[in-house]
């Protein structure tokens, strides 16, 4: 519960769709899973102060490398997934000047075999999400306690 009459949700990171950036091919991006999660775990109450939550970046990425250490058997080119998040939260009074803003960040990578179903890539890529909020979240809690602990109940 944020004490703020409303939640302003923003979206300045602009989706690219060129190599190596896979965003926009999947069926819920992860900046549309940033807002599902901001939606889902922040309550306004109260009658004054706005809380806002920009998406600075939300992009996931595939880019393909060589695996060195691979076995006789192993696949010797593999697909690196990489996950970026960084919001910015902040809290203006009523006339609309800055109260308290955090910056909250967090990357996470996983790779897999280049000869794979779409159903386990869609898995792979849905579990990297998955983890990716679970650290966002984390990291709000302890940067919100710590920087927005007076509007927080």
């Amino acid at each position: 519960n944020i004490l703020s009459s409303s939640i302003e949700i923003q979206e300045i990171f602009e989706k690219k769709i060129s190599d190596p950036y896979i965003g926009h091919t999947l069926e819920i991006d992860p900046s549309a899973r940033i807002i599902n999660w901001v939606n889902d775990n922040f309550k306004p109450i109260g009658n004054e102060n706005v809380f806002n939550v920009t998406i600075i970046d939300a992009s996931i990425t595939q880019t393909q490398f060589e695996n060195k250490e691979a076995k006789n058997f192993d696949e010797k080119n593999n697909y690196l997934y990489e996950l970026f998040y960084l919001i910015e939260f902040s809290l203006f009074d009523d006339s609309g000047s800055l109260i308290t803003s955090t910056l909250v960040e967090t990357s996470r990578s996983t790779t897999s075999g280049i000869y794979i179903s779409i159903q386990e890539k869609d898995n792979i890529i849905d579990d990297l999400i998955y983890n990716s909020l679970v650290d966002i979240s984390n990291e709000t809690t302890k940067l919100l306690t710590n920087y927005m602990a007076n509007y927080i109940l």
